[in-house]
């Protein structure tokens, strides 16, 4: 495809519709093109990156141009390089310090009453939605149950949602054993979200392809996001199931009947803390 031409100009600033190249600052090495997904970017005769025809359409504005050039040179037009945060030098973890995060996370089922106050939660989903997605297509959405009773609410209605199941004969009820949850919160156990002060759903448009792989993702980094908080976080299954068939539980939260939601984890300060990383079994790998 032959590269647009770039608008003509006397100041070090190479202005084009999609981005902006600073010419005292390009070094002319062509990371940005590069790494460009879609490939909308080339080099032009005189080693400046140019945009593709028709590359306005097309671009995704994932931002690998802008991150990827060390010298700041080139911006976006909807993302200046000045306002993307610089990487400093030696940032990277060590691969023991990332084998320990990964491998000593616990999915946390005792909480501590205490509440999460609602900074910290918006922090943690502000690190979550660096999370990738399909062509950058950014579809998750979140609901913070911030209120206790809602959260125990939803455990309510799910556990209607189940014995409606059973009651039905579901081969689903039987697979899961709901009787066993039911018999649990009816001796006073709350198997569905383990009393947890907050609940936070992900969730996105129904027939969106891309939808609810980016919601587990996003919900991972969530998950990991969550650590240096000292906050405890564990996927409710159960929760989620029942939002997704059961109206009365989807009502508490008022997702739209177009959405789903395809992620939800329990939240709040561990009640205990752990001390050793349990065995796993050896991975089953195989290598073509």
């Amino acid at each position: 495809m032959r590269p647009a031409r770039a608008a003509q100009g006397g100041g070090k600033k190479e202005r084009m519709s999609l981005f902006t190249v600073d010419r005292s600052l390009c070094k002319g090495d062509g990371r940005c093109a590069q790494v460009c997904p879609v490939g909308l970017i080339v080099m032009n005769e005189e080693g400046i990156p140019v945009p593709v025809e028709g590359a306005g359409e097309r671009c995704i504005n994932c931002g690998h141009c802008v991150a990827a050039c060390p010298h700041g040179a080139l911006s976006l037009a909807a993302m200046p390089a000045s306002d993307c945060n610089v990487l400093p030098a030696g940032w990277n973890l060590t691969v023991p310090q990332v084998e320990q995060l990964l491998k000593g996370r616990r999915s946390i089922r005792l909480f501590k009453p205490d509440i999460v106050e609602r900074p910290m939660i918006e922090r943690m989903i502000d690190t979550a939605r660096y999370a990738p997605s399909g062509t950058n297509r950014q579809p998750v959405r979140w609901v913070v149950v911030h209120e206790t009773q809602k959260v125990a609410a939803i455990a309510q209605e799910t556990i209607f949602w189940m014995r409606s199941l059973i009651k039905e004969k579901s081969p689903m009820a039987e697979a899961l054993k709901f009787e066993n949850l039911i018999a649990g919160w009816d001796a006073g156990k709350d198997f569905i979200c383990r009393n947890a002060p907050h609940l936070v759903l992900l969730y996105g448009i129904k027939d969106d392809m891309i939808a609810q792989s980016a919601c587990v993702i996003a919900g991972e980094y969530f998950e990991l996001a969550a650590l240096p908080h000292g906050i405890g976080t564990c996927w409710a299954g159960y929760a989620q199931m029942a939002l997704n068939q059961w109206p009365p539980a989807a009502g508490i939260v008022n997702i739209s009947k177009k959405c789903a939601c395809f992620a939800a984890f329990l939240i709040g300060y561990p009640l205990y803390a752990y001390a050793r990383i349990p065995q796993r079994n050896d991975p089953d790998i195989t290598w073509r």
